[in-house]
């Protein structure tokens, strides 16, 4: 039989939805920062590996630039990890899952992310010009 006249069976995929952790068995806090930090250390790693790519001298155009590419990154890097395996490449290590996997759920905890990201930076550099 050649590899042309094979007929293929439909086999139903059944994909179970995760049930939710009882409270008392939540991934602690301390591990989902440290996963957090995990994945936005790859953020900073890829950021500086393109600084040698910008024209020089950097402008505010230039910054933007990067800073919107590396936000659209992050999104589909953040939202396509927890929807396709429920964790990120932090979230393997430190073994810290997401238990709700659809895109509305998995976009509003990107942009809580990004939201308490933009709120620790404003404040870290308040703090550092006085």
């Amino acid at each position: 039989m050649r590899f042309d006249e094979v007929e293929l069976q439909a086999v139903p995929l059944e994909i179970e939805e995760p049930a939710s952790l009882p409270s008392e068995r939540r991934t602690p806090r301390f591990r989902q920062v440290l996963a957090l930090l995990t994945d936005l250390s790859l953020f900073a790693a890829l950021s500086l590996a393109l600084f040698p790519l910008m024209p020089q001298p950097w402008g505010w155009r230039e910054m933007t630039a990067l800073g919107g590419f590396l936000l659209m990154l992050s999104y589909y890097y953040f939202v396509g990890a927890w929807m396709l395996w429920g964790k990120t490449i932090g979230g393997a290590i430190f073994d810290v899952r997401v238990d709700a996997r659809t895109l509305r759920a998995a976009s509003l905890r990107w942009a809580l992310i990004v939201a308490g990201v933009a709120v620790t930076a404003i404040i870290v550099a308040a703090g550092l010009l006085r």
